[in-house]
């Protein structure tokens, strides 16, 4: 490690880093295992390396928190995707062309459908109108007599409600909605 230089006696990257290494790795275990703890400080002496202010301690402290903070950020991207391709490989699984099946929304004994049936009336009928009918929020809004805007609502609602009811059920999140 190239060290800084030494003027107006401030410390060399090398003695900071010898100096909170440990205890930043420590803070940083609160939030993740020892490894990623390691990695983390790592890749923050790095990123920071020559540009450690006068303030090492707070600022070396903040930065492991935001790179902790940022790893949990990723973490959560990642197992977005992974659902995402979960479910469509679970589709592509459910897809067969010769029973006639070509959505796992198709299937009667699928647990959307229960779980939509779970819906308060209103809501169900107005999510029945637009996946089974196909019909669009202008329309929905007509034949029921409601607003455009109620109509949306009450998709949003259902669909809030049905993500949390399938989440637990299946352990994926269906972002098909």
């Amino acid at each position: 490690m190239q060290e800084r230089a030494v003027d107006d006696g401030k410390q060399t990257t090398a003695q900071i880093f010898h100096e909170y290494y440990a205890a930043l790795v420590g803070y940083a275990c609160k939030f993740v295992d020892p490894q990623t703890a390691e990695d983390l400080v790592q890749d923050v002496f790095i990123q920071a390396h020559n540009k450690i202010p006068a303030n090492a301690g707070s600022y070396l402290f903040r930065s492991v928190h935001n790179k902790c903070a940022d790893h949990f950020r990723r973490l959560a991207v990642h197992k977005k995707y992974v659902e995402e391709v979960l479910f469509v490989q679970e589709e592509l699984a459910f897809f067969n062309p010769d029973t006639g099946h070509t959505s796992l929304l198709e299937a009667p004994e699928s647990s959307v459908w229960a779980a939509i049936e779970q819906l308060p009336p209103k809501c169900r009928e107005i999510v029945r109108l637009r996946y089974e009918q196909g019909m669009k929020t202008p329309e929905i809004s007509t034949v029921l007599g409601i607003s455009s805007r109620t109509v949306e609502t009450q998709l949003y609602k259902a669909m809030k409600q049905l993500r949390n009811v399938l989440k637990r059920a299946h352990g994926i999140l269906l972002n098909f909605f």
